[in-house]
């Protein structure tokens, strides 16, 4: 009895060794209306201005244990992939103000305290990537894959819904 509990022990301790380290994803979408155009604009072509596209901003953090070393890859974003730069965050919470209503900002706490090393994903460029038939599969049911190596082995970690913050509206 004693060898089958030590045997169960060892294996469920080795396990962990090869497994992938945990990490929390926050991730967070932001519209940014660029305002309207007046009526009867022209440009010096004489063609008239339309107004530009609504864009997003997205702020995306990889929390994760201060041991682990990870190389994040790419990001998909609802099935679009971005190269990424990753940038260490220096303190936390990390909060986003938004300054809509002029004298009352609103604050949102992007990525609570904590004594994690925290990894400020930005997003460079789109990305043309050969989907794999798993990458699929997670691109379907999250918002948020990200590609990222550990150990020369490359894993993913997922969100599953971006959290909506406040539009930016300019004039």
């Amino acid at each position: 009895m004693k060898k089958y509990l030590l045997f169960f022990s060892l294996l469920f301790i080795g396990s962990g060794i090869y497994s992938q380290p945990g990490i929390k994803v926050f991730g967070f979408e932001q519209e940014i209306s660029p305002g309207t155009v007046a009526v009867d604009v022209k440009d010096e072509n004489g063609n008239p201005i339309k107004k530009a596209a609504n864009k997003k901003n997205y702020f995306i953090y990889l929390s994760l244990k201060q041991k682990y070393n990870v190389t994040p890859l790419q990001v998909l974003i609802n099935g679009e992939a971005f190269s990424v730069e990753a940038d260490m965050a220096e303190i936390t919470p990390i909060e986003h103000f938004n300054n809509n209503i002029p004298g009352q900002p609103e604050k949102t706490t992007l990525v609570p305290a904590t004594t994690n090393k925290v990894i400020e994903l930005k997003m460079i460029g789109p990305l043309q990537v050969k989907k794999t038939l798993a990458l699929q599969k997670l691109t379907k049911k999250n918002d948020v894959v990200i590609s990222y190596s550990w150990k020369k082995k490359v894993y993913y970690a997922v969100l599953k819904r971006l959290k909506k913050l406040d539009a930016v509206l300019h004039e």
